[in-house]
């Protein structure tokens, strides 16, 4: 019996040993299987997973664990070849994603994805089924992984892609120099101007029939092709519009016109710094009040606005979002708040009777002198009213008055005081900083807390509902409460000047709680508040001191013996001394710092010109590009030999009467600090130099550079600029056309070279515009006069820099003649300055 013991304790120890977790089925291969599957899950392989779990599943029909399992890894293995389905249609290989799809539908027949995207790859597979038999030839793989959803998605953003913007009129002739004419129609005033300028002119029959037949005289010099119509239109009455980039539409000035020729244009605004629906409804009204645009709509979702209003009106928006729709300036308040309390405690005794005299003596006669003792007894009464009455017993010592003569003073006992010497000294200091830091956009409250909140009851209800008691009926009573923030509670309002200065309204308050009182049965918590409320302008790393509070108090108590403590120097045997001095001191201080500021721009501050009050109207500037991108353009040909041109270079058929946009645009005009881009139909250079023109022989240009491509100023600074020209014959006259930015420099005079020589001055006109950066200067040899050939400088620029940005000084129309009247084209290299 011992050995049968031993042998089963060791087969029970080692079942403990080997067996680590309670078997999940009822079958030992079911469970061999459902480990197999975990394995291949944990891998991520859910084929092998799903058929492992099935195995074990045909063991055991009804084990739970099985059945769960086999779910999981049929639905993920469904959602796994789907999901490589989708991924090879999209590349185009439907016929492997058909495969993909149908196991995936086998996986998982109840998944409704998956039987939608193998119907959809059905119809991809028979759509291209049919597209090869109409064309003969497969599509490529991106058109053949495209749905039918996608494929109206393209159509959509193709149809969207071609919509064109307003037509921009871009005359061959971008400037009119010395236009006049005189005692002519309005209507042929408009087909000359347009002649000029190389335009094609659609009138409104209405306007041929009825319109203005006054005949006008017109003189205009140095007027682009924009402002030469609006000014025949301000003095004829008439309203003229682009249809293309070089036709223009032109009819009677009256609102009726206005409403049925006028193109409205439908835009987008997304806004990147609105930051809520206040500020974005408060930029919606602005716009269109401004603007008068009606039809405007607010996308809360999208911070968005939508607009659609004339071309005008949208470019006077498009300038008033961008002006105003800038990130606002942040502020960061540092904040100190120093509290320290110290108490003082000092007691002092050392005496007899440190509190005064009080001997109680008792009574204790002899029992020879002694009577009966008489003893009250307590009694108590209870009705059922419940009114109880209690009387207390006592026991006192009876003594006939015959022995009074026998009492003597061993008959009373008492206590005599001890003597007392106690000295305490305690001394407590406290001291406490809190230093939070708050950051807040401008205008936008920012709020801090830093502490508990205690509840506090701010009313109750009582209901007629109840229970019955004994005593009758108990009304429920239901309180409210309110939950009050204790601690540092801060609210700081922040506005950013433009000098740096900081405004802030600042609420502050430091509060605790002190204890608390009993209020019809709720212990309310008394709160210490200390509250700070106010505004301040501060510069930016300011301290400011919101407040200083100091409390101070001292009290001295005094006890002892009447009479005796006020012996002196013995008095101090029979009194006692208290000293109690406590101080209390806060102090809060605030430190902003502006860690961003608003951007203003000069470019935002600048003013536009919107028309006259019942009709918005702008005026743009030619489109400009870089000097680089324009030398470039000017200067590309086509390769040799192939036969065709670039469409930018194609010359419109003669007689057509129209050319394309890019034939229209501006002919190597300059402006301000950018070339504009010239026309497609300008004559191409040879490598001397020369500009071949149809009919007209060949004119040569003259190079001429400035003295320094680039220079750099400060605000302010007056400088000289030479214009060179290098090995020519002697200038004898010129005609040039100064531009460039005048919000940067300013012409202040100009002046002869060298190369005109120095014994007879030559003549000079100079018409100096500074409000629009143009100069024509006109200079010419007098006849007694030799000018010097060569190289060397022929007009000296006088500027003096305004404002800081960078601008290009160009040289644009003109002629320059040279020796024996040989008249040239001036090229000239453009000059960058840079004021600081």
């Amino acid at each position: 019996m011992a050995y049968l013991n031993r042998f089963m304790a060791t087969v029970l120890s080692a079942a403990l040993i080997f067996y680590t977790s309670p078997l999940e089925g009822k079958t030992r291969k079911g469970d061999r299987l459902l480990l197999e599957g975990r394995a291949h899950e944990a891998k991520q392989e859910w084929d092998a997973a799903v058929k492992a779990y099935e195995q074990a599943l045909s063991e055991d029909p009804s084990e739970a664990a099985y059945q769960m399992a086999v779910q999981k890894a049929r639905f993920e293995a469904s959602a796994m070849h789907l999901g490589k389905g989708v991924k090879l249609r999209q590349q185009g290989q439907l016929g492997d994603a058909l495969v993909e799809l149908q196991m995936a539908f086998a996986l998982s027949p109840s998944s409704t994805v998956a039987e939608q995207e193998l119907t959809l790859t059905i119809a991809m597979i028979e759509r291209e089924r049919k597209r090869v038999e109409q064309t003969g030839a497969d599509s490529k793989p991106d058109v053949r992984g495209m749905t039918p959803l996608d494929e109206a998605k393209k159509e959509m953003a193709d149809r969207i892609e071609r919509l064109l913007p307003m037509p921009e009129l871009r005359p061959l002739k971008p400037t009119i120099h010395d236009f006049k004419i005189s005692n002519q129609t309005p209507k042929l005033l408009f087909d000359t101007l347009a002649m000029v300028a190389g335009l094609n002119v659609v009138y409104d029959p209405e306007y041929v029939a009825s319109g203005p037949k006054d005949r006008l005289s017109l003189t205009l010099n140095d007027s682009t092709v924009q402002e030469a119509l609006d000014y025949l239109a301000v003095v004829t009455k008439s309203y003229w519009k682009p249809l293309s980039s070089n036709t223009i539409f032109i009819t009677m000035d009256n609102v009726n016109k206005r409403k049925d020729f006028e193109d409205e244009v439908v835009r987008i605004f997304y806004l990147a710094n609105t930051t809520s629906n206040a500020e974005l409804t408060a930029l919606t009204t602005m716009v269109r009040t401004v603007t008068d645009c009606q039809r405007i709509f607010p996308m809360e979702t999208q911070s968005a606005m939508v607009l659609k209003c004339s071309g005008d009106k949208i470019a006077v928006a498009e300038k008033l979002i961008s002006d105003l729709d800038r990130a606002r300036a942040e502020v960061v308040v540092d904040i100190f708040v120093i509290e320290a309390s110290s108490t003082y405690v000092r007691n002092l005794t050392t005496a007899l009777a440190s509190t005064g005299i009080n001997l109680a003596a008792t009574f204790s006669p002899r029992s020879s002198i002694a009577a009966a003792t008489s003893s009250t007894t307590t009694t108590s009464t209870s009705t059922t009213s419940s009114t109880t009455s209690d009387s207390s017993s006592s026991t006192s010592t009876a003594m006939p008055l015959s022995h009074i003569g026998k009492v003597n003073a061993g008959d009373f006992t008492t206590v005599l005081p001890s003597a007392v010497f106690q000295a305490t000294l305690s001394d407590t200091g406290t001291k406490v900083l809190q230093s939070p830091q708050i950051r807040s956009v401008d205008g936008q409250k920012a709020t801090m807390k830093i502490g508990e909140r205690e509840p506090t009851a701010t009313g109750s209800s009582q209901s007629s509902l109840g229970t019955v008691t004994s005593t009758g009926v108990n009304a429920l009573v239901n309180t409210q409460f309110t939950y009050l923030d204790v601690g540092v509670n801060v609210e700081i309002l922040p506005h950013v000047h433009e000098n740096g200065d900081i405004s802030l309204h600042v609420s502050l308050d430091i509060s605790n709680v002190t204890g608390t009182k009993s209020l019809g049965g709720i212990d309310e918590p008394i709160i210490g508040q200390r509250k700070i409320e106010h505004d301040i302008r501060l510069r930016e790393g300011e301290v400011s001191l919101l407040g200083g509070l100091l409390s101070l108090q001292d009290s001295k108590t005094k006890t002892g013996t009447p009479g005796l403590s006020e012996i002196p120097i013995l008095g101090r045997l029979f009194k006692g001394e208290s000293v109690d001095r406590e101080r209390d001191e806060i102090m809060v201080a605030l430190v902003p710092h502006v860690v961003r500021r608003q951007e203003i721009t000069p470019e935002n501050m600048r003013g536009i010109d919107t028309g006259p009050t019942q009709q918005v109207s702008v005026k743009r500037r030619p489109r400009i590009v870089e000097p680089e991108a324009a030398d470039a353009g000017s200067t590309a040909k086509p390769s040799a030999g192939s036969g065709s041109t670039d469409s930018a270079n194609a010359k419109p058929a003669a007689g057509s009467g129209s050319t394309d946009s890019a034939s229209a645009a501006p002919a190597g005009a300059r402006t301000g600090s950018a070339t504009l881009v010239p026309p497609a139909t300008a004559p191409p250079e040879d490598s001397l130099g020369a500009v071949k023109t149809a009919g007209q022989g060949t004119t040569r240009l003259t190079k001429l550079r400035f003295s320094e491509v680039r220079v750099e100023k400060k605000a302010g600074d007056s400088f000289e600029l030479p214009l060179l020209m290098d090995d020519a014959a002697a200038p004898a006259a010129a005609e040039l056309t100064i531009e460039f930015d005048p919000n940067v420099l300013k012409l202040e005079d100009v002046a002869a070279g060298v190369l005109w020589g120095a014994g007879s001055k030559p003549t000079i006109e100079k018409h100096i515009q500074n409000d629009v950066g143009r100069a024509k200067i006109r200079i010419a040899r007098r006849p007694d006069g030799s000018g010097v050939a060569g190289s060397g400088s022929l007009l000296t620029l006088q500027f003096r820099s305004a404002h800081a940005g960078v601008t290009a000084v160009s040289i644009s129309g003109g002629d320059l003649t040279l020796g024996q009247n040989q008249v040239t084209k001036p090229d000239v290299q453009n000059a960058v300055i840079a004021v600081r």
